[in-house]
């Protein structure tokens, strides 16, 4: 019994591998379904391959070009519309390869006949008696295929790729490329390859736009179509072997060998805020977050705070920076830490040298100076063998704390550097201002002003 395929000829730039990835992705499909034991793929003494499930087994309105209903109600499987079979049979005759199909049902091959009433040749499946009728399943038996057209196909799916799982979300799965390009599957059947990507993905998920893109040859799928939903994957991910990955290539992006996932602005967004919100759990030890330009500008001072505190540094763009700047660990927060920690290492009048402690003396020249222009002078006065770094990590001989008085390092006691330093700090006791501040300036200047006049009356 002939069954007219109605096909002539068709999708000429299939190769064998094209042919044969729609047979391994019907049995997959079926094994799914019936959850049956593993699809068995293998060569047998003769040199011919065979594609074997164990499921239903095959009949004739499979050869039909309808819609599968419960292919479409599965959210696992791709094949749904009775194509790809056909197709795949077209090449393998076109290819000059033999295809003998097995089923409870019948034995199937393939032979070129007329359409009945017109001059055309079409091909056609010829169905005969089956050879089993207690067989489970369907077997496919390829002749004249090599090895290669095997091995090229089976790449095409993840389930032989070898690829090894990273994480898996609602959307789909995350995959390390171990060879080759990195894969974007859908389903586990290859759609498309992305030289520039950083993982394999296998979209598990199917969305409308997935589904409108998804053409007879099942390759060569658009970006446009998938990069939503590979977007929403990475954003549910919750590894550090796939945040840090990203976070890491950012540094790459200013060198330009970046890989695309980090230049989608949301998803190094999203992974440098988990990195941070786990950073203060204390789940995965801290980090701090600079761009590339501040890590760059850093002072050697500044550096050194940064690895006093321990984080771990990690490099952001500026666009995810300025989309966190408040809610990240930024080196403004290092710099208040370690502001906050830092001790003194106090130095008693006893321990000073007698060099040191003459220039020491010469601040009840400066406490005279302050009482007479109506200046405060009643600051505690220490020395100190450390200093802390000021915000910007420039090292400082002097401190003026709320708490702890004025602190002077003690290489600042030299006999031309003590009563500056001294007098700079007591314009901020009595201003109450920062460096580079109008109140702070002004002081400062007020005080340089009056101590200039009364040299120069004395001369």
């Amino acid at each position: 019994m002939l069954f007219d395929l109605n096909i002539e000829q068709v999708l000429d730039h299939w190769e064998i591998e094209h042919a044969i990835r729609e047979i391994i992705s019907n049995a997959l499909d079926e094994q799914v379904l019936t959850s049956t034991r593993d699809v068995q793929i293998f060569e047998d003494v003769n040199g011919f391959w065979h594609i074997r499930d164990y499921g239903r087994g095959i009949r004739d309105i499979h050869f039909t070009q309808n819609e599968n209903v419960e292919k479409i109600q599965s959210p696992n499987l791709i094949g749904k519309f009775g194509v790809g079979l056909k197709d795949a049979l077209a090449v393998f005759y076109r290819k000059n390869v033999g295809v003998e199909i097995d089923s409870k049902f019948a034995h199937i091959s393939l032979k070129m006949s007329s359409k009945p009433g017109f001059d055309i040749e079409t091909l056609h499946v010829e169905f005969s008696k089956s050879k089993d009728c207690e067989m489970q399943g369907t077997e496919f038996t390829l002749i004249n295929v090599k090895k290669s057209d095997i091995d090229k196909a089976k790449r095409m799916f993840l389930r032989f790729s070898g690829a090894t799982i990273v994480e898996k979300t609602k959307y789909g799965e995350v995959y390390a490329t171990n060879t080759g390009a990195p894969t974007i599957y859908i389903n586990g059947v290859q759609v498309a390859n992305e030289e520039n990507f950083m993982f394999s993905y296998n979209i598990t998920n199917i969305n409308a736009q997935i589904k409108k893109s998804l053409n007879r040859e099942r390759s060569n799928v658009g970006r446009t179509a998938y990069s939503d939903t590979v977007k929403n994957i990475l954003k549910q991910c919750k590894s550090e072997t796939v945040l840090l990955r990203l976070i890491e290539d950012l540094e790459n992006v200013m060198r330009g060998t970046n890989k695309d996932e980090s230049n989608w602005v949301d998803v190094a967004t999203y992974a440098a805020s988990t990195l941070n919100e786990r950073s203060t759990l204390n789940e995965s030890g801290d980090v701090v977050f600079l761009t590339p330009e501040e890590r760059q500008d850093l002072t050697n001072q500044q550096v050194e705070i940064l690895d006093q505190s321990g984080k771990r540094l990690v490099l952001v763009t500026n666009n995810v920076y300025n989309k966190l700047e408040h809610s990240i660990t930024t080196f403004k927060d290092v710099y208040t830490e370690y502001n906050e920690s830092f001790e003194y290492k106090s130095v008693s009048f006893d321990q000073l040298t007698t060099v040191e402690k003459g220039i020491f003396d010469t601040r009840f020249t400066v406490f005279d100076f302050l009482k007479r222009h109506g200046y405060r002078n009643d600051a505690d006065i220490r020395i100190s063998e450390t200093i802390r770094f000021d915000e910007h990590g420039y090292s400082t001989d002097g401190v003026c704390d709320s708490i702890e008085g004025i602190i002077i390092k003690r290489s600042a006691l030299t006999s031309e550097h003590f009563l500056g330093v001294l007098l700079h700090e007591f314009a901020h006791y009595n201003s109450g201002a920062e460096d580079n501040t109008r109140e702070f300036e002004n002081i400062l200047t007020e005080m340089l002003g009056l101590a200039m006049n009364e040299i120069c009356k004395a001369h």
